[in-house]
């Protein structure tokens, strides 16, 4: 009970030191980011071996590192072959954790060097700048393991229900994320891996992909620009992800999202969805962005802006992120709200053919608008060459058109009506027509 009290103490958050994208990768980063103490260089090593470990001399490719300032992790090969970790609280010199392979670890190999070509390469130490638990008192880790020889291979080991498994040797780790998704998933390098170490996927980077955020954004663009964005994971192959575009030549702000699979490479709406946010333009203006809401298909995101004098405001975007669609809130069928220029962007029905049977149309309606002069009602459709005048009123969710060509003898509802969207059914007995708007 000592040692797991210990063992909770000294390694509750986790520790990382000697690869490039720990710190930035990690979902719970530790306050500090300590560096290895103490060398590994011939008396140090010894003299430090001896003080800890047992029968010291019989172990191969020693080597220790320090970090929590009170952690040691000692590493080598038993004299049978098998991988040691031993962890001790420095202050107390109370072994708190200890662990040994019931697989042989090699200590040659031979890698790669294109066209061809290998090197072989011998390990003389093995490092452990990387461990976390599952668990506060779990016994199940994920490591990582430098093998240094000529050159550094990295390899991540995975302890689980007693049973090891490492990865092949890596030349670069650019993503070390440990819960890449409901703490069943991590994510090292090019590769998803359950915590026993069984793959899920690989992915492969482009030519300007330096880590897994980078690749995300680059399926998220479609390939297009540089932009880079926020990703929140809904499964261990996808994730939707946010980010605000900031166009300082015309004064604006605009949420940027997107849904991609990582194993596929593929941006599951198909495009972006850009949002203009309700905000004047400073310069020096600070904007961030949170999630406020995720336990169903509808996502709320809360976008903040802080100005220069210390102004601030905030904008709420609800994302229904199966299709990528933005839900407004709908506002009153008013003949104020209805007052302005509209857009019509869709147009699409059915009507009887010669024989009575219903026949789905859509038409091109490139050009074509309607709009309300005033808060009497007073309006028109142009259908891209000839305006058509009205006057209406509105009747619950009917909107009563008089006086007009337009959609004569119909009976007309308002299916939707928000700030920047406005959706008209128009009906009778021989067809239906529906008409999809965004305000101009």
């Amino acid at each position: 009970m000592k040692s797991t009290r210990l063992l909770a103490t000294l390694l509750l958050v986790a520790v990382c030191a000697g690869f490039s994208s720990c710190e930035e990768e990690l979902e719970e980063e530790p306050s500090t980011i300590p560096s290895p103490e103490g060398g590994n260089d011939s008396s140090d090593l010894e003299n430090t071996y001896s003080q800890y470990i047992d029968d010291y001399e019989k172990i191969t490719c020693k080597s220790f590192i320090q970090y929590n300032n009170d952690t040691i992790a000692f590493t080598g090969i038993t004299s049978k072959g098998y991988l040691m970790i031993d962890l001790f609280q420095k202050s107390s010199e109370t072994k708190v954790f200890e662990w040994i392979d019931n697989t042989k670890t090699d200590t040659i190999y031979k890698i790669h060097q294109g066209y061809g070509e290998y090197k072989e390469v011998k390990v003389h130490s093995i490092e452990l700048p990387f461990i976390q638990f599952h668990t506060e008192s779990s016994k199940d880790f994920i490591a990582m393991l430098h093998f240094n020889g000529s050159q550094t291979l990295r390899r991540a080991l995975f302890v689980n229900g007693g049973q090891s498994r490492m990865t092949d040797c890596l030349s670069t780790v650019s993503t070390f994320i440990l819960n890449w998704y409901n703490n069943e998933y991590c994510f090292i390098h090019d590769c998803c891996y359950t915590f026993a170490g069984d793959t899920v996927y690989t992915v492969k980077y482009g030519e300007y992909d330096y880590n897994i955020d980078q690749y995300g954004s680059r399926i998220a663009t479609n390939g297009y620009g540089s932009f880079q964005y926020q990703f929140e994971r809904v499964s261990a192959e996808e994730a939707v992800g946010i980010g605000i575009d900031t166009d300082n030549f015309n004064g604006s702000y605009q949420l940027r999202l997107a849904r991609i699979n990582y194993k596929t490479a593929q941006n599951i709406w198909g495009k972006e969805q850009y949002v203009e946010l309700p905000f004047e333009y400073e310069a020096k203006a600070k904007l961030s962005s949170s999630i406020i809401q995720k336990s169903s298909e509808i996502w709320t995101y809360n976008i903040d802006i802080v100005y220069y004098d210390g102004t601030e405001k905030e904008a709420s975007i609800n994302v229904n992120i199966k299709n990528g669609s933005i839900i407004e809130e709908e506002i009153p069928v008013t003949l104020a709200n209805l007052e302005g220029t509209w857009d019509i962007v869709k147009c699409y029905g059915w009507e009887y053919n010669d024989n009575y049977e219903k026949e789905d149309w859509e038409e091109d309606v490139t050009g074509e608008y309607i709009f309300f002069e005033d808060e009497d009602g007073n309006g028109g459709y142009n259908d891209g060459y000839k305006t058509y005048y009205f006057a209406s009123s509105v009747k619950g969710d009917r909107l009563i058109l008089r006086s007009t060509e337009w959609l004569l003898g119909k009976e007309v509802t308002i299916t939707k009506l928000t700030d920047t969207e406005l959706y008209l059914k128009a009906v009778d007995s021989e067809s239906e027509e529906n008409y999809e708007m965004k305000r101009r």
